[in-house]
């Protein structure tokens, strides 16, 4: 009735004020009746079912493994801004993202930004760090951070060789075989971020 008058068509929430990100996961992302619904057999963290996702109000979604999207809804995610991510289990690869929006370059000029400027850099590194263990590292080098985890890393497996009474040899991972890894490998590598800050 009012199409191209007052903007309505076109208004966007601005992303300072939506929601940061919805994780989904074993399902498919598709178009119905000009919605977006996630359609899912059902997993650990969702019962099965077909799910409206308010693409309007989220910043992002994280996609991870086993799940489809539809070229519907990419187009419709591209038309109002909801970024698109894809990663591996819980989040521990990243694959790729989608632009948000048609002709704005200010994510990623503001991405640049950070990663040309090394303190930014840095910053960025511990508050994802941060993020990750649960805790605001000491240092402000990324050598020194990155050695900080590698240590937490083995701690966390020789506890889990403990807690299960498992013989542990080191850290032994095939990233092209992960299921041949020792059983202490394969537990820790499953470890969500929560789960991982705690131990």
């Amino acid at each position: 009735m009012l199409s191209g008058r007052l903007g309505l068509e076109t208004a966007r929430v601005p992303h300072a004020d939506r929601h940061g990100c919805i994780w989904l996961g074993r399902g498919n992302l598709v178009v119905e009746d000009g919605t977006l619904k996630f359609i899912t057999a059902g997993s650990e963290h969702l019962a099965a079912g077909a799910y409206g996702i308010p693409f309007q109000t989220i910043s992002t979604i994280v996609l991870e493994p086993g799940g489809t999207v539809s070229h519907d809804a990419l187009r419709l995610m591209a038309r109002h801004g909801t970024g698109l991510v894809v990663v591996g289990e819980r989040g521990v690869r990243f694959y790729a993202s989608m632009p948000f929006g048609q002709d704005d370059s200010a994510l990623a000029r503001a991405q640049v930004r950070a990663w040309a400027d090394p303190e930014k850099r840095i910053a960025v590194a511990r508050r994802m760090y941060a993020w990750r263990l649960g805790e605001d590292l000491p240092s402000t080098d990324i050598h020194a951070l990155r050695g900080i985890e590698g240590a937490r890393v083995k701690t966390v497996y020789q506890n889990l060789a403990n807690q299960f009474g498992v013989p542990w040899a080191g850290r032994r991972y095939d990233r092209d075989d992960p299921e041949a890894t020792d059983e202490v490998n394969h537990i820790a590598v499953n470890l969500t971020s929560d789960q991982l800050a705690a131990l």
